[in-house]
């Protein structure tokens, strides 16, 4: 029996949740020119805003990062 392919958020610009684009970590890190682990360092301090999506999965609004490191300097 052949299982239908799912139609889960696959493209960067299908990723949205009330027009805010969400990225993965890896993605967010590429264009802030950081290493992940900078980023997820940021994430575990609080200093950069994030959505958990259940056990493992992160997702970040990039215009909400981009203001709240504007904000703190």
């Amino acid at each position: 029996m052949r299982r239908e392919r799912s139609t889960h958020m696959t493209a960067t610009a299908e990723r949205t949740i009330n027009g805010a684009e969400l990225l993965t970590l890896p993605e967010l890190a590429d264009r802030l020119k950081m290493h992940p682990d900078t980023v997820r360092g940021l994430y575990r301090r609080s200093k950069i805003p994030g959505i958990k999506l259940g056990h493992r999965t992160l997702r970040f609004d990039y215009q909400a990062v981009l203001a709240e490191l504007a904000r703190r300097g």
